[in-house]
């Protein structure tokens, strides 16, 4: 079948690289047939997954490629940084490729649930159901939006356990703008997206972590290209400008942090930002020359941390046979208050458990690949991650299935896989901590707030006693 034709020519390529040889140019076909993949389907379905899997592909694979090629322990950068690949080219790409390839495979593997999908007809059919809700409640997502911008100034000012919960009211504005879109008849819909989106970006530069606007804008686009017919040329155009402004911005980050948070920066923000912007995109061909293209790659390649792990282990350190990624699952179901020192999500503990790293002042992580391999060696952990992305694809589903009971609930998906987005350079404890939690907030917020999910609730009418008359 023709869904099936994707999938079908991942496989071949995960089966293909435990032969051995042909990493270089598997790896970039897998890149190139997950974007195409993902290309396709824009406008015809939900692109999360698709975005997922090409994520972990191009900075597991693609990146690694450019740097054994390119940046070398003879490049004079590379080695003044120390930043090309640590151990060689066909041991690092016997265990990545594979391991990759297996991931994208059962994370994008289609499915079906009652008759509905998260593309084609059937997907229209679900848009059309929440639309016709929204009839009833066009307001909303007005209200979803303001509490979590709301919620999202005095973040901060709330205690470290309660933070999470408060950052899902903040990602839970991004339901309530899809809430907006998908409301027929929504006065003044356009100009609200707008300043909510300029709020967003003004937000990120204030702090200087452009995060939310990458990843959140990639899951947000695809909704809102649903139903709409675009070329495949005009696509890959779009694709190719956003490249090019990742780049430009990955380019501008570092310069405008060391202004803001090292220079005593008074000035406005938002001008530095923009001076810095419009410099870099003037700079044209010369942000992909070698030298220039240096810090995209070193932001950009995950494999790096990953080749570190697997210089390690099992040479100086033994394979943990799974003891951390336990521990990770675990504390994602037990509080804080009944396990004081569980495991906490983020690179400082994993870098220095995996790698022999210690890292201070800057954040990184070995990601769920590093774990992995850290965990179970090559072949426990090509296994892992294909289970892993049947995990991510089965909550994926089971969101989706409560979907056809509660249409308004695909719009929530951005809520729940945000994290999950970006989670090639986290790890597990991120993913099973981030799912879990989520699925715990929205099921409070459907108890708490069921009309915010187009649930109304039925009023049982009591029968009137009737008033005894005088005697």
């Amino acid at each position: 079948m023709k869904r099936y034709l994707y999938s079908t020519i991942i496989f071949f390529i995960a089966a293909v690289s435990l032969a051995g040889g042909w990493y270089e140019t598997l790896s970039l076909a897998l890149s190139a047939i997950l974007l195409v993949m993902l290309l396709d389907k824009i406008g015809k379905g939900i692109v999360l997954r698709e975005t997922i899997a090409f994520l972990y592909a191009f900075t597991c694979l693609v990146m690694p490629v450019i740097g054994y090629k390119y940046y070398d322990p003879t490049n004079g950068l590379a080695k003044l940084w120390v930043r090309y690949m640590p151990v060689p080219e066909n041991n690092y790409f016997s265990y990545a490729l594979p391991a990759v390839a297996f991931f994208a495979f059962a994370i994008t593997l289609p499915f079906r649930v009652d008759n509905y999908t998260d593309d084609g007809n059937e997907v229209k059919v679900l848009i059309d159901r929440i639309k016709k809700i929204l009839t009833r409640t066009p307001k909303i997502g007005l209200v979803i939006i303001s509490i979590g911008l709301i919620v999202s100034l005095g973040i901060k000012f709330i205690p470290g356990g309660l933070q999470f919960f408060a950052t899902l009211f903040f990602f839970s504005s991004f339901a309530g703008l899809l809430y907006i879109y998908y409301a027929p008849n929504f006065k003044y819909k356009y100009s609200l997206m707008v300043l909510f989106g300029l709020f967003i970006i003004y937000n990120a530069i204030s702090v200087g972590m452009f995060t939310i606007v990458a990843y959140m804008g990639i899951t947000i686009f695809s909704f809102l290209m649903l139903g709409k017919r675009t070329s495949l040329l005009r696509k890959i155009t779009i694709f190719c400008v956003a490249a090019f402004f990742m780049i430009v911005l990955q380019n501008v980050k570092l310069a405008y942090r060391d202004y803001i948070w090292r220079s005593n920066y008074s000035d406005s923000k938002v001008a530095l930002f923009a001076d810095l912007f419009w410099k870099n995109i003037q700079k044209g061909d010369e942000l992909i020359e070698q030298n220039a293209f240096f810090q995209i790659y070193t932001r950009g390649n995950q494999g790096f941390n990953v080749a570190l792990v697997m210089r390690r282990i099992p040479a100086i350190k033994p394979y943990d046979n799974g003891n951390n990624i336990t521990k990770a699952f675990a504390s994602a179901f037990v509080p804080r208050f009944l396990w004081p020192d569980k495991p906490e999500a983020g690179g400082k503990f994993n870098m220095e458990y995996y790698t022999g790293w210690v890292i201070n002042g800057w954040s990184t992580n070995v990601g769920p690949l590093g774990e992995a391999y850290g965990s179970f060696g090559v072949t426990g952990g090509i296994i892992y991650m294909f289970f892993l992305g049947l995990f991510i694809r089965w909550v994926y589903v089971r969101v989706f299935k409560s979907s056809i009971k509660i249409p308004l609930m695909v719009c929530w998906l951005p809520v729940f896989f945000f994290q999950i987005v970006s989670s090639a350079e986290t790890d597990s404890l991120q993913i099973f901590n981030s799912l879990i939690k989520s699925a715990f907030f929205v099921w409070l917020i459907v108890k708490i707030f069921p009309l915010w999910f187009g649930i109304v609730r039925k009023q049982v009418l009591r029968p009137r006693v009737a008033a005894s008359s005088p005697v």
